[in-house]
């Protein structure tokens, strides 16, 4: 089997059945759904499912859906789904929803200095499973 590399204008998806403790590692422009106990390192623009105790990494753009117990790390301008007791850290411009006992942690830009800015749900009336975004180092709700 001769496997040829992607171009950029490529896109290609992934469905693993019984994807269970298993790694990952996926190009641009790539959809991946898996099961649990996986490790995914995606590069930019990628969509991915998994089940739960999962850790991502993914650049920029990516749309991650995940289960319980994940630790997500994603860049700029993603839109991360997670279950309870989840782990998530974002660059700017992302949008996360998380279920209870989760923590966020929101990077964003003030000047030239790399703030972060964490939130806990369940706490000081963050609630699961609601959308949330950091504009001007205040953390809001994405209708």
């Amino acid at each position: 089997m001769v496997v040829q590399p992607l171009r950029d204008h490529d896109s290609m998806e992934i469905i693993v059945s019984n994807g269970n403790a298993s790694a990952f590692l996926i190009p641009n422009k790539t959809t991946l759904t898996v099961g649990n106990e996986t490790s995914i390192h995606a590069l930019d623009n990628c969509q991915i499912n998994t089940g739960g105790n999962a850790y991502v990494q993914c650049r920029t753009h990516c749309v991650i859906s995940a289960g319980s117990d994940c630790t997500i790390d994603a860049g700029d301008f993603s839109r991360i789904q997670t279950g309870p007791d989840s782990k998530v850290i974002v660059g700017p411009g992302s949008v996360v929803s998380a279920g209870d006992n989760s923590e966020i942690r929101f990077t964003w830009w003030f000047g030239n200095k790399l703030e972060v800015t964490v939130c806990r749900i369940g706490k000081n009336g963050i609630l699961p499973n609601t959308p949330y975004k950091i504009i001007d180092g205040r953390i809001n709700v994405v209708n």
